[in-house]
């Protein structure tokens, strides 16, 4: 027990057990920002698009998923997105061509028992690159069609409906 604790718990009628509820309450009710990010990168060969994939490791599942991490506390949704994109798969800046909000937002509560506020961007890229992925988080990745998105292709429905709003944009805009 800290002092800080100690000299609450003497002051009032609250015990440890209430002191930490109301601690982790308070946790809890602060919102994780995330950002969930599709990268979709013109393949040289078929000069189709394709979209990246990534495999979580075993610690975390051992699922497929975009490019999804925290947004850290003085960055703006987008910018957090980005960094994630270039921590997680060693994105070439020089290959984007645009950063869209898909104004696709989730709210839920992750598996720790966090409130998460994530929102949602397409990267779309000039060409496929050499991906490095980091094995602390990922052990796999592939670049999918978009004939190949549908169900079963991700593990959580946020990051199918994300992925079929951006293959929606890049149809609609015509690439």
């Amino acid at each position: 027990m800290s002092v800080t604790q100690g000299k609450v718990l003497k002051n009032s009628k609250l015990s440890l057990d209430n002191f930490n509820q109301l601690a982790d309450n308070k946790r809890m009710e602060q919102k994780t920002k995330k950002a969930q990010v599709v990268l979709a990168a013109i393949d040289e060969v078929s000069q189709n698009f394709k979209f990246l994939l990534l495999q979580t490791n075993e610690r975390r599942g051992k699922f497929w998923q975009n490019v999804t991490g925290k947004v850290e506390a003085e960055e703006t949704f987008e910018e957090g997105g980005l960094r994630e994109a270039i921590e997680e798969t060693q994105l070439d800046l020089e290959s984007i061509v645009d950063l869209v909000d898909l104004g696709l937002e989730y709210k839920f509560t992750d598996q720790h028992g966090r409130k998460v506020q994530e929102k949602c961007f397409l990267i779309i890229l000039d060409k496929t690159w050499k991906v490095k992925i980091d094995p602390k988080e990922h052990v796999d990745l592939k670049w999918i069609s978009p004939s190949e998105i549908q169900d079963g292709i991700v593990k959580y429905q946020s990051n199918l409906e994300t992925l079929q709003k951006a293959k929606l944009i890049l149809r609609h805009w015509g690439i």
